[in-house]
C-alpha cells in the first residue's frame, strides 16, 4: 500500500514526500509538477482525487491556500480550497477504504487568542482558537471536517505546525526560540503521525522546542531580553555579532508537550544546531 501526500509540490509537502518515498510507495497530487508529484490535478475534483486514492492506505493533506495568500486570493477561494476540497478529499478517502487522514494545519488558527494583556500567552491545544482572518477561518473549519471524519475505518489527526517559511535571518533565529520549527521537523512529526494510536483528542501543536516555561510568561512579557540573557548567553552574543538587538517582549510561546507525551515528536533542530549554521530553510 502506498501513501498519498497532497501538496507534493509544495515547501512542506516536497520534503514529507521526499522522506517517505525512501522507505514506501508515494502517490503525489498537485496542480505544479514536483520531483515527488505523479498526479497532476486539482484537489477540489472527485474523479482526480479518486484516481489518486486507489491502492492508498493513508493520506497527507498539505495542500491549502496559505496566509499569504490573504488579501490576494478571494474568500471564496480559501473555502473552496481549504474546506470544500478537504470534504471531497474525505469522500473519496472513505470510498477507497483509506485507514488514516493526517492533515497539516497551523498554529495561526490560535489568532487572536494569541494576543497577551500581562504576560505572554503560554499556546497549547488547551487554547480556544479565535480566528482572525480567512486563512484562519477555513483552517480551523477545515480541521472540524477532519476530526469530524473519524471513524471506525479511518483514523484522523490534526497537526498544527509552527512558523516554517523563509523570511529574514533574525526572525527565523528569534522565532525558532518560541514560535517556530525547522522543516525537517515538520517532516518528521508526519512521519509520526502515520503510526500514531488513535485519540480522543487528536490534535497536536508542532513547533521547535522551546527554552521557556510556562512559568516564565510575565518575565517574557516584561524583560524577554533578561531572561534570554540568563538562559542563552549564546544567544545574545550570535544577536551582538550581526548588530540585532535582542527582543524586550515575547507575545507567545508554543507549547509541543502533548506532541512529545502522545507522538513521540523530538525536534532536533532548535536554536543551537541554527546558530552552528544547521537550518532549513537556511539563514
Amino acid at each position: 500500500m502506498s501513501i498519498l501526500v497532497t501538496g507534493s509540490s509544495g515547501f512542506i509537502g516536497s520534503a514529507i514526500a521526499a522522506r517517505l518515498c525512501t522507505s514506501t510507495k508515494v502517490v503525489g497530487l498537485d496542480v505544479k509538477p514536483g520531483p515527488q508529484t505523479n498526479h497532476i490535478g486539482d484537489i477540489r475534483d472527485l474523479e482526480t482525487l479518486l484516481r489518486a486514492t486507489v491502492g492508498v492506505s493513508s493520506i497527507i493533506h498539505t495542500a491549502a491556500l496559505h496566509a499569504p495568500h490573504v488579501r490576494v486570493s478571494p474568500d471564496g477561494d480559501f473555502w473552496r480550497i481549504n474546506v470544500q476540497a478537504t470534504e471531497i478529499l474525505i469522500d473519496a478517502a472513505k470510498r477507497n477504504g483509506i485507514e488514516k487522514l493526517v492533515y497539516t494545519s497551523s498554529t495561526s488558527v490560535y489568532g487572536h487568542a494569541m494576543e497577551p494583556s500581562d504576560k505572554a500567552v503560554w499556546v497549547d491545544e488547551t487554547l480556544t482558537p479565535v480566528p482572525r482572518d480567512i486563512y484562519d477561518e477555513t483552517k480551523l473549519e477545515a480541521e472540524n471536517v477532519v476530526r469530524q471524519a473519524a471513524d471506525s475505518k479511518m483514523a484522523t489527526l490534526v497537526l498544527r505546525m509552527s512558523r516554517c517559511f523563509k523570511e529574514s535571518a533574525r526572525k527565523i533565529a528569534l522565532y525558532r526560540l518560541y514560535r517556530g520549527v525547522d522543516r525537517r521537523d515538520v517532516v518528521q512529526a508526519h512521519v509520526l503521525a502515520l503510526n500514531a494510536p488513535s485519540s480522543a483528542d487528536p490534535t497536536y501543536n508542532i513547533g521547535a522546542r522551546t527554552p521557556f516555561e510556562e512559568s516564565d510568561c510575565t518575565r517574557l512579557w516584561n524583560e524577554a531580553d533578561g531572561i534570554i540573557e540568563q538562559k542563552l548567553p549564546g544567544m545574545s552574543a550570535y544577536f551582538r555579532d550581526r548588530g540585532w538587538p535582542l527582543p524586550t517582549r515575547i507575545d507567545r510561546v508554543y507549547a509541543i508537550g502533548k506532541a512529545v507525551r502522545e507522538l513521540g515528536f523530538d525536534p532536533q533542530y532548535d536554536f543551537k544546531k541554527l546558530i552552528a549554521g544547521n537550518s532549513d530553510p537556511p539563514i
